[in-house]
């Protein structure tokens, strides 16, 4: 029997990070505004007890849909070529672990994967419920003949081995659950669990709910589709050398923009301000990141020279208008591409609240480390193919323009929004009855919402159109300023 391939997910797994396209971030942190009320959290869909969160996770290098428990967090990594998925529990109570795996087996069981999986965990060739096996591991549970969707599907927990350590003495063994689902011939989802033995109860039902809302596209079709257009992304990057970035930032100017609802009546004045932006993107050193520092005093790598990508941005969050997001991010690229740093502020404040939270990114060949000081540092290991660095989420439409590439192309990339590398497609067009223009269209993961842009050939930005019926538009300071303060919106 051949066997799954993949090592088990609690040494494979890397937490990983789905990213909004560069027009539609502040500047990482908020997502498209919405200008519509947020539905009250009740509303959110429900499994017996186990209520989920509005918006349904998506991954699409694994393919997979699925509704995760409010409270709950997700980070997905791909290693070599495969992808995998991680999620935290409610108050850290479980964790659980989903991957998809590939036998040359094609008539290779369920029951067989099952049975080669509990092998390795109690150190036995086969066991029943309430045995403990040599390595003092005990199967608690096993629930074979199942169905989630429509595809057959196992399911056991194990009780894992009392520790030996003197200094684990009193704490809790840990629990571990493992499910099966049979996608295709010599294809299977493994969802893997822990909690610890005393949090089973509570954990149990959660968990099983939200691997009952699993669902997976036909795997040939998806990868056949992504794997082309990560082919054509892969190759376009490959042509990005120091030159083309020089080039594109020389083309690059300070921009303004503003982002808003248009009135029925088409009138400013009538607009809902959403928020406006400044991007500014130059050459410049890594100690440059912080800006409050002397460039007399760099030393060492504060002197590499690369691009700097600056960006500020204020938003108005929130039905009633009173909550105010401002957000400064420096991103900074060396010019061979391999090394990037970003450093990133938010402010989130309205009458009742003040919150700033901070993101510090550093990447050194295909390591990316991400300290928050509003969730735990994650490391993850980015693809090897078409990688997109935060500098050129900014260039990227200036650079496909330049190239006069009206394609498809696929990038990975990393964005703040969810903390997941996925999947960006970019669809370069060039109207015909409109020679000297280009139409871009981006789409972030998989289900997601498009974005659309109209661009000059020279690369700049004529308008963009985001969900929510948000627009974007090139501005100047002064008008901005006017316009802000003609209906009385905060400009300190």
């Amino acid at each position: 029997m051949s066997t799954v391939s993949g090592r088990s997910i609690w040494t494979a797994l890397v937490a990983g990070i789905v990213a909004a396209s560069s027009w539609g971030q502040g500047t990482g942190k908020l997502a498209q505004p919405n200008p519509t009320p947020t539905p009250a959290p009740t509303h959110a869909p429900t499994a017996g007890a186990v209520r989920f969160t509005e918006k349904p996770l998506r991954v699409e290098s694994m393919g997979l849909t699925m509704s995760l428990p409010v409270g709950s967090s997700a980070s997905s990594t791909a290693i070599a070529k495969q992808s995998a998925l991680q999620v935290t529990g409610p108050d850290n109570k479980w964790l659980a672990g989903a991957r998809v795996l590939e036998s040359s087996d094609l008539a290779l069981s369920i029951e067989q994967v099952a049975d080669a999986n509990l092998k390795t965990q109690l150190g036995v060739e086969t066991m029943v419920v309430g045995g403990t096996g040599p390595t003092g591991a005990q199967l608690i549970e096993r629930s074979q003949n199942l169905v989630i969707g429509s595809l057959p599907a196992e399911r056991f927990y194990v009780l894992g081995p009392k520790s030996t350590d003197p200094k684990m003495a009193g704490r809790p063994r840990l629990v571990y659950g493992v499910t099966f689902i049979k996608l295709g011939p010599g294809r299977f989802a493994c969802f893997e669990t822990s909690c610890g033995e005393g949090d089973l109860d509570r954990a149990k039902p959660e968990m099983e709910a939200m691997i009952a809302t699993a669902s997976f596209v036909d795997a040939a079709s998806l990868e056949s589709s992504r794997r082309a257009l990560l082919d054509a992304g892969d190759k376009f990057l490959r042509g990005v050398d120091e030159t083309a970035l020089r080039a594109a930032v020389s083309e690059s100017k300070e921009t303004w923009w503003r982002l808003y609802v248009p009135s029925k009546t088409g009138a400013d004045a009538d607009a809902k301000e959403i928020g406006y932006r400044r991007i500014r993107v130059s050459l410049g050193q890594r100690g440059q990141l912080d800006p409050s520092r002397d460039p007399k005093k760099f030393t060492g790598a504060d002197l590499d020279e690369g691009v700097l990508v600056q960006v500020d941005f204020r938003g108005i969050l929130g039905e009633a208008g009173d909550t105010l997001t401002d957000s400064q991010g420096v991103f900074f690229l060396t010019l061979d591409r391999k090394e990037e740093m970003w450093s990133l502020s938010t402010r989130v404040r309205n009458p009742k609240t003040d919150k700033t939270s901070t993101e510090l990114g550093t990447r050194k060949g295909n390591q990316l480390i991400v300290k928050r000081t509003d969730k735990p540092a994650t490391t993850l290991i980015v693809p090897d193919q078409a990688y997109l660095s935060r500098v050129e989420t900014f260039l990227v439409h200036r650079m496909l323009i330049d190239a006069k590439l009206a394609t498809e192309f696929a990038f990975n990339t990393y964005s703040s929004e969810s903390d997941l590398i996925d999947i960006r497609r970019e669809l370069v067009e060039q109207p015909a009855d409109k020679p000297r223009l280009y139409r871009m269209t981006t789409k972030m993961g998989d289900g997601t919402t498009v974005q659309s842009a109209m661009f000059r050939d020279t690369g700049d930005l004529i308008f963009a159109d985001l969900p929510g019926g948000v627009k974007v538009e090139p501005s100047k300071l002064d008008a901005l300023a006017r316009l802000w303060k003609s209906k009385g919106l905060p400009l300190d």
